[in-house]
C-alpha cells in the first residue's frame, strides 16, 4: 500500500498568518496601500503556508526534516529502512554528501516515515519507498536527527 502524505496547517502557521493579516488591517489606517499589500500577504499565507504533514487517514501531525548525509552512511540507513537489525549511521559532517534522507516524524507519538534518495544526474532519485516506522525503531531514527 502506498503511503500518501498531505500538507496541513499547524497552530504556528495560523498564528503567523493571523498576525500578518492583523498587521495589514492596522496599517490600512496609517497607509492604505501598504495595509492592503500586507493584508493580501496575510491572506495568501493563510491559504498556502502549511508546514505540517499528515498521512491520509490518520490525525497525527508530522514534521519534515531533509538531511544530506555522507555516502558511507547509505548502506546502514538503507538496511535500517529495509527492516534489518542495523544501527542507522547519520553523518552530515563529510563534504560531498550524495545521499538524502527525508523524514516525516512525530517524536511524541513515536511515528516516522522515511525515504532515502540517491543523487544522480543532478536530481534526487528514490532509493527506497516511503517506509513507516513505529515504536522503538522510529525513536531510534528520530534520536539520530
Amino acid at each position: 500500500m502506498e503511503i500518501k502524505l498531505k500538507s496541513v496547517h499547524t497552530v504556528k502557521d495560523l498564528v503567523i498568518s493571523a498576525v500578518v493579516l492583523a498587521a495589514g488591517i492596522g496599517l490600512y489606517f496609517v497607509n492604505a496601500g501598504l495595509g492592503v499589500v500586507i493584508g493580501i500577504c496575510g491572506l495568501l499565507l493563510l491559504f498556502f503556508f502549511k508546514t505540517g504533514h499528515k498521512r491520509e487517514g490518520e490525525d497525527i501531525v508530522l514534521r519534515k526534516k531533509a538531511i544530506d548525509i555522507a555516502h558511507h552512511c547509505r548502506d546502514s540507513v538503507k538496511g535500517f529502512l529495509d527492516g534489518k537489525d542495523v544501527e542507522p549511521e547519520i553523518d552530515t559532517n563529510e563534504n560531498g554528501g550524495v545521499v538524502r534522507i527525508e523524514i516525516y516524524y512525530n517524536a511524541g507519538a513515536a511515528v516516522a516515515y522515511a525515504q532515502l534518495f540517491d543523487f544522480s544526474n543532478y536530481t534526487y532519485v528514490p532509493a527506497t519507498e516511503i517506509v513507516e516506522l513505529r515504536g522503538p525503531r522510529a525513536e531510534k531514527l528520530i534520536a539520530k536527527l
